[in-house]
């Protein structure tokens, strides 16, 4: 997947075993940026998890002109109740500080929805803080917010 609409030419593809260091370093930005600390054991799972097509995770990075990993989603595919198609939650999206407001985010949510259309999911959603006005205002751009709201028993 290319994006010729965005301030940089970016490029989105999955992860390869050899992207782990570069995926790494984003994934602690985006738990820093949410003050969350993931344990390496947690980390190291979830980028198996990513990597296996067995698995209903699944990982998306967006690279630079020069091959630099600025960006990543993590998503996860699930049955609905309401459906007999899956439905894809895009959990995470991070993109580097230095490519922010560049298309980046933008190209990574297409790339997430054409996917979804290849495979004939019933939709793709996400959230973010009520106060992360950054994301908030690509986000509405993409899609208005739905009506929903979350409720969440931490166990």
């Amino acid at each position: 997947f290319r994006s010729g609409h965005s301030l940089l030419m970016i490029s989105v593809r999955p992860p390869t075993l050899a992207d782990f260091d570069a995926w790494q370093r984003l994934w602690q930005g985006y738990c820093d940026f949410y003050g969350e600390s993931v344990s390496p054991m947690i980390t190291a799972s979830t980028w198996i998890r990513l990597l296996d097509d067995d698995s209903p995770l699944f990982c998306l990075l967006a690279l630079n002109e020069t091959g630099t990993v600025v960006g990543f989603t993590n998503c996860v595919i699930h049955a609905g109740t309401w459906s007999k198609r899956d439905m894809c939650y895009l959990e995470d999206l991070f993109v580097t500080p230095d490519a922010r407001g560049k298309g980046v985010g933008r190209t990574l949510i297409e790339a997430v929805v054409a996917k979804s259309r290849s495979e004939g999911w019933q939709r793709v959603y996400w959230q973010t803080k009520r106060d992360n006005t950054t994301a908030r205002a690509l986000y509405e751009k993409i899609v208005k917010p739905s009506d929903w709201v979350i409720y969440e028993v931490k166990t």
